[in-house]
């Protein structure tokens, strides 16, 4: 067993099983030693998605939990493409659906950042942008797009 792996089993985590993307994109597009992962949204595995806007009728601590859902969607299709062994988080972007008044962001998407970390160690580390969004696709409450470095 991988030590990453070994890190989602002792955490007990299990990377959701993704379906191919509805709309007429690709959900990984690798080039070279680069990894780029679509938008993942904050559904979790059964389906459901996460939604809300944080200041209305979202707190913090949902959109920290959307986030990580978020996270571990994006996690499951870097696996599906080149596997989790042998990347590193170079880039993560972030949107969360917020009203005008809520300016803690980062705060939020640090679940996602926090889960990357757990997971992948040191090759979770990554540079990161966190956006306030109005709405986002299919009402989600957090958004996550990444780009990969990947070794080997």
């Amino acid at each position: 067993m991988t030590d990453v792996k070994e890190r989602l089993k002792a955490l007990s985590i299990e990377l959701p099983v993704l379906g191919a993307p509805r709309y007429a994109y690709e959900a990984t597009a690798r080039w070279g030693d680069l990894l780029y992962v679509s938008g993942q949204i904050s559904r979790t595995a059964s389906g459901e998605i996460l939604r809300g806007r944080l200041g209305d009728d979202a707190t913090l601590a949902d959109g920290v939990t959307a986030a990580r859902t978020a996270a571990l969607n994006l996690l499951a299709r870097v696996d599906d493409a080149v596997g989790l062994d042998n990347v590193h988080v170079l880039k993560l972007n972030a949107w969360a659906s917020s009203a005008p008044t809520f300016v803690d962001q980062p705060s939020v998407i640090d679940g996602a950042s926090q889960l990357l970390l757990d997971v992948l160690g040191d090759a979770g580390r990554h540079a990161r942008t966190a956006l306030p969004a109005h709405v986002l696709p299919q009402g989600a409450l957090v958004e996550l797009d990444a780009t990969i470095a990947v070794r080997g």
